[in-house]
Parts: C-alpha cells; sequence; structure tokens
C-alpha cells in the first residue's frame, strides 16, 4: 500500500512578533478557511483517483508472468515416473471397486435374505 501523506491545516493562526512588548492591545487574528470542510472531501475523491496503482490490464499481466516464471521451478518428472504413478493409481481404483463391489453384493443379498424372510414370517403368523 502507498503511505499516506499528512494531512496539511488550511487555517493560519497570526500572531504578534516576540519582540514587541506586550504592551500593545492588538488582538490576535485567526485566518480560517470557511471553504475548508467542503476542500477536504474533494481532496479525498482526487487522491483516490491518481492512485500509484497500475490499471487492472498491468497487474494481470505481472501476475501471468509470475505465474511462468513459478512454473519455470517446478521439477517435472520424466516419462517414465508419470507412467508409473498412473499405473498405481488404475491399481488402487480397481481394488476399490472390486471391494466396493462385493460389500455392495454382500448387503443386496443381506437384505434380499431379510425381506424375504420378513414375508414368510409375516405369512406363517397369519
Amino acid at each position: 500500500m502507498a503511505k499516506k501523506k499528512p494531512e496539511t491545516d488550511t487555517s493560519t493562526v497570526t500572531t504578534q512578533p516576540a519582540a514587541q512588548p506586550e504592551t500593545t492591545t492588538q488582538p490576535q487574528k485567526a485566518a480560517v478557511n470557511v471553504d475548508s470542510e467542503k476542500a477536504a472531501p474533494k481532496a479525498k475523491k482526487n487522491a483516490k483517483k491518481t492512485s500509484d496503482k497500475p490499471n487492472i490490464f498491468k497487474r494481470m499481466w505481472k501476475g501471468i508472468k509470475g505465474i511462468f516464471s513459478e512454473l519455470k521451478k517446478v521439477t517435472w518428472p520424466k516419462g517414465k515416473e508419470v507412467g508409473s504413478n498412473t499405473a498405481v493409481v488404475l491399481v488402487v481404483v480397481v481394488l476399490f471397486f472390486v471391494v466396493l463391489f462385493i460389500i455392495d453384493y454382500v448387503l443386496t443379498g443381506l437384505l434380499g435374505v431379510i425381506t424375504t424372510d420378513t414375508h414368510t414370517w409375516t405369512h406363517l403368523w397369519n
């Protein structure tokens, strides 16, 4: 983020110089800019428009360049390594498929036995 500049005070105070004696009856004058309250929001709006942030396209291009520079740092696997990793993944997927198929088959059979037995028992009781 850009550092904020300290706000300047638009009011000025005029006082007597220290060299003059205090016996003079000249009143102190304070000059205040009446429009300072109205000028403050305008200054804030102008400060937002003139920020140091580059436009969206420059920021996007900088981000894309950053992505490519990070991709250059990546150590990419060789073809044999990719093939062996793919084979491991396929074997694990097939094993999970077989295990889940067996569990599903057994539970379906048990459900069939339970529903058939219940039906027969209710038929016998009637």
